[in-house]
């Protein structure tokens, strides 16, 4: 952007010294050139010492986007600068920054009225949306972008040169320029630069009308799945209602994606879901619905009360948009938000309230400590204080003229109700949820992505070779959990298990303390499975069980506990493909059900697509809840019967999961779900009849 700004100004200054184009010398071209020739070297200079005195991410990928990115916009710079220069004779510095504004303001209008978050722009090249998406290259799309700017701002320079020959009207160069550019904008989204309502109803071409929805689906999500998503729709709107005593005018527009993949490509935020409340627009994936659509409702929601054009939080305050949206959709991990709050806030991961409401600060930490620690704050100011005036803050930011104390007495009495909730001490399950990097704190977290999803694909091709290479790679420069499971599963398919096993073995303690230590445990634990070494991995899996992370991880070693009786019944099934485990799982269940294994077996059968109705003819003894194993089990089962819209058998099914009296966390869950379940039971028919 400095870049396209300078260029423009200098060749406004250089040909207004010399009165004319007519006037500049062949030498005088060749100045520019050098100039522009320094303004590209600059940067790079800059680049290379930095990189070569800290960390080389990588030279060639680097040195790919400032071809694609840097030099195209010195020569855009300069091209505006000389069509200025042109069509006006006063005042050619500030029309060329009016008209930078202008060029600029494009993806802000696209932002407003389009569904897009990415943006291709002349000025920066391209944006792709939200930062959680770390991996970003230089595409075709991007490179043909590029190419095009070229084309078109290399037309009007030989215009106006054509123009000192041929003596062409200033006007037809104008008109030239603007008929060009709008047409350009007009057929964008046919090549992928923007995309509009119209375009991404193409591609998402079936269409749900319910009360209060008009939600759109790829065609790939299964028709049954599709009436889930549906029926959860109007149910989080009647939860919502419920919450703010306030809701919508007229219906929300709800995108759902086969993938974060197609998402990514015609939305631009590929990892996270995301809402537009002025437009009463969400954009969901199919495979995370059921985590992120009540939390994006409730965005559309808070427009109601919300400031400004973006009908958000006062000054755009990110922990306020996103605290009132996680207080209303306050379940985090099957965990209430509250519960883990105190379980941060207890074990050391603390942030100050007034802090977070700062600013940009809510940024500054792991997203997830800031995003829980604004919705418990939120949820504990609504429940104190009641909803209404949550809603005049949100408008408002301002605590001491909505509570009339200022805000240091109301974080006190916060962190007291966190001191008075009682929890478990579990510094496990703490640094599982919190121990993360935000993505100011990685090395090179663009790189990384990029050659990620490189190996990835490699291993996916069945090229472990390279993909070996690209994990290793990956893993010289830095700790990354990602390329170090990357290495071990295509060491694995190399039918190398002792490399597999001695890689995690060898980088494991670099991440103690983290989310991915426990995930590594469990993975070692299942090669040494594999290497006949059954007495270290069951002491993996005891100490795992023992720890508890969260509640999957503390499942699935529970249940190889179980299998590792019969030492070559565990090994056949930590070797066995999804449905050679299915098999082992249903033939374990036979004689006596194995609580353990029902969750697991409902996960299978989901990405088997097995058939539901024999998944549960299956089953032939009594279900009976008698401890958290049960309890957790029935409470996984119920969930999946009502995504098969078995609504009669989830009800009885989540009501017999609340039979085991646990903590008040999880009994908070399980009463969560037995009011979906039961709400399903009473009104799915109803509102599946009614859908067009």
């Amino acid at each position: 952007m400095l870049l396209f700004f300078v260029s423009g100004i200098y060749t406004i200054k250089y040909f207004s010294r010399e009165q004319s184009l007519f006037n500049a010398s062949s030498a005088g071209i060749k100045k520019i050139g050098f100039t522009f020739f320094i303004f590209l070297v600059i940067p790079l200079i800059i680049s290379l010492v930095y990189s070569s005195v800290t960390m080389m991410c990588s030279l060639k990928d680097g040195f790919l986007f400032y071809l694609v990115i840097t030099v195209p916009s010195v020569i855009l710079g300069g091209s505006t600068g000389l069509l200025v220069f042109t069509l006006f004779k006063k005042f050619r510095i500030l029309l060329f920054i009016v008209i930078t504004i202008l060029i600029l303001i494009i993806p802000l209008l696209e932002f407003y009225y389009n569904p897009q978050v990415f943006f291709f722009n002349p000025v920066f090249g391209f944006f792709p949306g939200t930062i959680y998406d770390e991996g970003i290259k230089v595409t075709s799309k991007l490179i043909l972008y590029r190419l095009l700017n070229l084309v078109f701002f290399g037309s009007i320079i030989l215009l106006i040169l054509k123009s000192i020959k041929k003596n062409y009207r200033k006007i037809f160069i104008a008109i030239y320029t603007i008929v060009i550019a709008a047409l350009f904008l007009y057929i964008s989204p046919v090549f992928g630069f923007s995309t509009t309502n119209t375009s991404l109803q193409k591609e998402l071409n079936v269409n749900f009308e319910t009360a209060h929805f008009s939600i759109y689906f790829s065609a790939d999500i299964p028709n049954n799945l599709a009436k889930e998503i549906a029926l959860e729709h109007e149910y989080d709107f009647v939860q919502l209602r419920k919450f703010f005593r306030i809701h919508p005018r007229g219906k929300i527009t709800s995108y759902v994606f086969v993938s974060n993949e197609q998402k990514g490509k015609y939305f631009g935020s590929m990892n996270a879901d995301v809402a537009k409340p002025w437009l009463k627009q969400i954009y969901i994936s199919a495979d995370s619905y059921d985590q992120t659509l009540r939390h994006e409702l409730a965005h559309v929601f808070t427009a109601r009360f919300g400031a400004g054009i973006f009908k958000v939080a006062d000054g755009l305050n990110p922990a306020m948009i996103e605290g009132a949206a996680v207080a209303a959709a306050p379940f985090y991990g099957d965990n209430t938000i509250h519960y883990m709050a105190k379980l941060a806030y207890q074990n050391g991961y603390k942030i100050k309230i007034e802090h977070l409401f700062a600013g940009l600060n809510f940024f500054g930490s792991v997203s997830s400590l800031s995003y829980i620690y604004a919705g418990s704050f939120s949820k504990f100011l609504i429940n104190c204080y009641g909803v209404k005036k949550f809603e005049e803050l949100y408008s408002n930011l301002n605590f001491k003229k909505v509570y009339n104390e200022p805000v240091e007495n109301i974080t006190h009495a916060y962190y007291n109700f966190i001191d008075s909730l009682q929890i478990d001490e579990n510094i496990n399950k703490a640094n599982y949820y919190f121990g993360r990097q935000t993505i100011f704190q990685k090395v090179c977290p663009r790189y990384v992505g990029e050659k990620l999803e490189t190996g990835r694909d490699y291993f996916i091709e069945k090229d472990y070779v390279n993909a070996e290479k690209i994990f290793r790679e990956i893993l010289q420069k830095t700790n990354n959990y990602s390329s170090l499971i990357g290495l071990s599963s295509t060491l694995l398919e190399m039918n190398d298990t002792s490399g597999a096993a001695e890689i995690i073995k060898t980088h494991i303690n670099q991440f103690v303390n983290t989310a991915y230590f426990y995930n590594l445990e469990f993975r070692l634990a299942d090669l040494e499975v594999l290497n006949s070494n059954f007495i270290f991995a069951d002491s993996l899996y005891t100490k795992l069980s023992a720890e508890r992370p969260n509640r999957l991880l503390s499942n699935i070693s529970d249940l190889r506990l179980r299998l590792s009786k019969d030492t070559l019944l565990l090994k056949q099934y930590v070797a066995g493909t999804d449905i050679q485990k299915f098999e082992i799982l249903k033939k374990f269940n036979s004689v006596k059900i194995v609580y353990s294994s029902i969750p697991v077996l409902v996960e299978l059968s989901r990405n088997l697509g097995q058939n539901y109705n024999k998944f549960i003819v299956g089953f032939n003894n009594e279900f009976r809840v008698e401890d958290y194993t049960s309890s957790y089990a029935m409470f996984k089962l119920s969930k999946y019967m009502m995504d098969n819209l078995d609504f009669s058998h989830a009800n009885k099914i989540a009501k017999l999961s609340m039979n085991y009296n646990s903590d008040k966390n999880f009994n908070e869950i399980l009463q969560a779900n037995f009011e979906k379940a039961n709400w399903f039971y009473y009104n799915a028919d109803r509102i599946l009849d009614n859908i067009k």
